[in-house]
């Protein structure tokens, strides 16, 4: 009845992602985005309600590096954090759970053709030096956009710890993110944030696990990696 499109180095979405179904299948969405809380400024994308000035409205992911002057534009006063000290709109984690019906009907009405944009990115605040050549684009998260406006359309939140661990930067990029106080989706950082789930996961079961250790640094990136836990399911 549905389809699931795991679109990234995101190892810990699988176990958010029978959760996710089951809100789909109860709620009827037709398409449903797993997230998890997003710090500001972080290299993710948002989950927003976009309305139109004649009253029609969409939810869909706005990429991060649009997410901020969107903002600015509407009168929200920028990609900021609220109380919480995330920001209010949910960070995208780019896995995706499809009715197959609506999906398989957009499929015939458009050949599989998404709408296709330029996202150029820049290595500088200036914007003035690309990071890496700029090239014409398509996503899947603009999938709502080949909806009916009727469609049933939303996301299913979780907490970072359980569903978050992306690996998708170099070390310098890593450094850099973790400088602004931000994940730092290096290979390190992933492995740290499946030990740390599995950990956690086990003390909600009941058992006894020690406390991560002090950081040790690791190419100069601090990363907290024992104890080291690996799960797995046993026939």
């Amino acid at each position: 009845t549905h389809v699931v499109f795991f679109q990234d180095t995101n190892v810990l979405a699988f176990k958010a992602i029978p959760a996710a179904l089951g809100v789909s299948l109860r709620l009827g969405l037709q398409m449903n985005s797993l997230t998890v809380p997003r710090s500001p400024g972080e290299a993710a994308g948002a989950i927003c309600k976009l309305v139109h000035k004649n009253g029609e409205s969409l939810v869909i992911n706005v990429e991060y590096n649009q997410l901020d002057a969107l903002l600015k534009a509407s009168g929200a006063g920028g990609d900021s954090a609220d109380e919480t000290g995330y920001s209010p709109y949910p960070g995208n984690v780019n896995t995706l759970i499809l009715s197959l019906k609506p999906y398989a009907a957009a499929l015939k009405a458009t050949g599989g053709s998404m709408p296709e944009f330029v996202n150029p990115k820049y290595a500088n605040a200036e914007r003035t030096v690309f990071k890496k050549p700029t090239r014409l684009e398509c996503m899947m998260q603009d999938f709502p956009k080949l909806l009916s406006a009727e469609a049933a359309i939303g996301f299913t939140d979780f907490e970072r710890w359980f569903s978050f661990s992306p690996v998708k930067n170099a070390i310098s990029e890593a450094l850099a993110s973790h400088a602004k106080g931000v994940y730092a989706a290096s290979p390190g950082a992933g492995e740290e944030a499946v030990y740390h789930a599995n950990a956690k996961l086990l003390r909600l079961a009941g058992a006894k696990v020690a406390e991560a250790e002090e950081p040790e640094e690791f190419l100069g990136l601090p990363l907290r990696l024992k104890p080291a836990i690996a799960l797995r399911q046993y026939k």
